[in-house]
């Protein structure tokens, strides 16, 4: 991108500036009317595309949102919008870094980002063109959330004049430079009607009707400041004290006559506090007209590695896409691993019921098995008697075939055969009896054996 007539620009404007910073920008200033008389170009000159300002590497510079992973007090999901302004202060955008016309429209959009919750003006800048301030001004007083602007450095002159419009003005350290609230001009030039020596003139005619053109600054350089003063400096610093004294109420009538101070010298009048980077963001955050409060009783989720120090921001929790993915992966571990319990339980009670089924079933073959070893028990027992009478009948067979054979051998002589058997049988005539045929039977058994 061209920048064209921004030497034309620095050279006309009105200027809140401290004196060391002035005295910086005046030789760079010098500097660029160097370069630019040797190109033979002044007062315009181009620049190239690659030393834009623009380009989103310089951007994350000078307009960056910090995060949860930045500042702890920054719940997770939501941001703090920054906007840094340092530097020589230019409306338009310059050689090496933005316009506050920029800087406004960066504040302007972090501050309608619903993910933003507040503002940090990062200034270090000892002031700049007097009509640099109003954009940046303007965007902060047009901010729905709070601003801090947070001095890291300088906050002097026109970039005070833009910071006094903050809801809250803090200082990095004691030693900070506060103020120079006023306006300057400086001009370089030869009076008009000039003669050199070598006869070298300088004429400024002005036409008839316009002898009033230029006369600030015509009168200047003849020494003569009353003009300049009224006309063009002085409406500028009755504004500049004005509006420092609506903002920053406490601020007395000295400090506002263009003196410079020490941050720790100007707490509770030109600025409101001292505190680190980290403090301003929790300002910031303090101001905000949202209820931020720690969560509690979420034991389950605040377990996850992302969301260990979950914020709640006006009952609800803001989440990323990292905290969302991983509560999913979560919830779908959980179900896994809920199914599979309702798996292992279902086995678990089906194999209870089988084992149940299976000890009614062995109980009740034992009891039989306990009745079929009674019976073989009996059975034992009655083969045995079996078995015994058997051998017993067995024995008695054979003493009735032995008995039966030695009858059978008895002699057939004259001999009477029977008188054993008479020997044991009584006569007739004495009150002799029948035997009956077991009675006779032993009696022949006993006769045998000669027991009679």
């Amino acid at each position: 991108m061209s920048r064209k007539n921004l030497l034309f620009k620095a050279i006309k404007s009105s200027w809140m500036l401290d004196p060391l910073t002035a005295i910086s920008a005046s030789k760079m200033l010098e500097d660029m009317l160097g370069a630019a008389r040797l190109k033979a170009a002044w007062p315009v000159i181009e620049y190239d595309d690659d030393d834009d300002i623009a380009d989103e590497e310089s951007k994350d510079y000078y307009n960056f949102r910090l995060t949860h992973k930045d500042n702890a007090d920054i719940p997770q999901g939501k941001q703090v919008n920054v906007v840094r302004l340092e530097g020589v202060m230019m409306r338009d955008e310059g050689l090496c870094q933005p316009g506050t016309r920029d800087l406004a429209q960066w504040l302007r959009q972090g501050d309608a980002d619903q993910r933003v919750l507040a503002n940090i003006v990062l200034i270090d800048s000892g002031g700049g063109a007097a009509d640099s301030v109003k954009d940046i001004a303007d965007a902060i007083s047009a901010c729905q959330k709070p601003v801090v602007a947070f001095c890291d450095g300088d906050m002097c002159s026109a970039a005070y004049y833009a910071g006094a419009y903050a809801d809250h003005i803090m200082a990095n350290e004691g030693r900070n430079r506060i103020g120079c609230i006023g306006t300057m001009i400086q001009l370089a030039g030869y009076p008009s009607n000039t003669k050199f020596e070598d006869g070298y003139a300088i004429l400024r005619v002005y036409a008839d009707g316009s002898e009033d053109k230029n006369s600030e600054y015509e009168q200047a350089l003849e020494g003569d400041f009353k003009l300049i003063k009224e006309n063009v400096l002085n409406p500028l610093a009755e504004d500049f004290r004005n509006d420092v004294k609506s903002r920053r109420p406490a601020s007395t009538e000295d400090q506002r006559k263009g003196r410079t101070y020490y941050a720790q010298d100007v707490v509770g009048t030109l600025i409101d506090s001292i505190g680190s980077f980290n403090d301003a963001v929790k300002q910031a955050l303090d101001l905000s007209p949202n209820t931020i409060t720690a969560m509690k009783g979420h034991e389950n989720l605040q377990s996850l590695d992302t969301c260990h120090d979950l914020k709640m921001v006006d009952g609800y929790v803001p989440m990323n896409g990292e905290q969302l993915a991983e509560i999913d992966k979560a919830i779908g571990e959980g179900r896994t691993e809920k199914a599979l319990n309702e798996t292992n339980s279902k086995t678990i009670n089906e194999q209870a019921t089988t084992i149940a089924n299976l000890t009614t079933e062995r109980d009740e073959l034992k009891t039989k098995a306990d009745q079929v070893e009674a019976k073989d028990a009996e059975i034992a027992t009655l083969t045995t008697e079996r078995d015994n009478l058997k051998e017993e009948n067995a024995k008695k067979d054979a003493r009735i075939a032995e008995l039966e054979a030695a009858l059978d051998k008895n002699p057939d002589n004259d001999e009477d055969p029977l008188p054993a058997m008479h020997l044991g049988n009584p006569a007739k005539g004495d009150n002799w009896k029948e035997p009956s045929d077991e009675e006779a039977m032993q009696n022949a058994i006993k006769a045998v054996r000669g027991e009679n």
